[in-house]
């Protein structure tokens, strides 16, 4: 067959269509990735023109030879992240189904929380540091009416890491929503009608047939929310700079290949670790989720 005939093109078109996207996909992702697992079995400053060396698995037994530091990192990470899933799901669903009702000023409160989502990483951490200034900010002359005491806030070994997942949650909250909206909106009516008319309160309802029906939304929800919360490091740099307790693996990654330590070789190991954990989480709670839709 003639490749560049009219069938021939036909054909190919598709691929055609998809190769530019498969390029940039390639350059900035595969290949990253690629070189970032290399560069964890070197010892390498990232600094162009400065020779890489390679160390084996010594980075990896670096790190779990004085397991404290990588230790603490991946258990204020499991923290972050379960807190994040938890707290976020149960107040995206709860917005959800407030929302889920076509009542006037709906749209509009919905937009409302939806709008943190669109704000960038470093506007969002400005907003909640000025917020928390504790000089002049206007959260500090209540907090300290309500305990007698002044706080650094995010500058306190106890708020820090509290104060950094409340802000998570504020700002990913309304994707949530959203996408709990949209499975509450396929639920048909006529089940809740007819569970309302054998009797069922609204807790049984909610129980029996709503979040039965909306599992697909909770599954996407919760290995979003995993995900994201497992990889989270620029929220927290520009909050904390990862100081006060909020030293997460991807914020020691971070610090440790790019912060002026210029290990990059020992960074990207963190890298792969953070990978390992995510994957590992992941595919247990994939495993998990599913086995429960097919049990609703």
């Amino acid at each position: 067959m003639n490749v560049f005939g009219k069938k021939g093109f036909k054909k190919w078109m598709p691929l055609l269509g998809l190769l530019p996207a498969i390029i940039v996909f390639g350059a900035f992702k595969i290949y990253p990735s690629i070189m970032t697992f290399i560069y964890s079995f070197t010892q390498y400053s990232g600094i162009p023109g400065t020779p890489l060396h390679f160390v084996g698995l010594e980075n990896y037994k670096m790190a779990f030879s004085g397991f404290s530091g990588i230790g603490k990192a991946i258990r204020i990470t499991i923290i972050f992240a379960l807190c994040v899933t938890l707290l976020q799901n149960a107040l995206g669903l709860f917005a959800a189904l407030v929302f889920n009702k076509k009542t006037r000023g709906t749209v509009f409160y919905r937009s409302l929380v939806f709008l943190p989502v669109v704000l960038s990483v470093v506007v969002t951490g400005l907003i909640w540091s000025l917020l928390f200034s504790p000089i002049g900010g206007p959260i500090e002359p209540i907090w300290k009416a309500v305990f007698g005491h002044s706080s650094s806030f995010f500058g306190s070994n106890t708020l820090a890491l509290p104060l950094v997942i409340f802000v998570q949650i504020w700002q990913n909250a309304g994707f949530t929503m959203v996408v709990y909206l949209a499975g509450l909106q396929t639920v048909p009516t006529e089940l809740l009608e007819s569970a309302q008319l054998d009797g069922a309160s609204r807790w049984q309802r909610f129980r029996h047939v709503l979040f039965p029906m909306i599992a697909a939304s909770t599954t996407v929800n919760v290995l979003l929310c995993v995900i994201g919360a497992l990889g989270t490091y620029d929220l927290i740099y520009v909050l904390t700079g990862g100081q006060f307790g909020t030293m997460t693996l991807g914020m020691d990654m971070f610090n440790t290949a790019f912060g002026g330590s210029n290990q990059l070789g020992y960074g990207s190991m963190i890298q792969m670790l953070q990978f390992a954990l995510v994957l590992i989480v992941t595919l247990i709670l994939q495993w998990y989720l599913r086995r429960r839709e097919v049990e609703l």
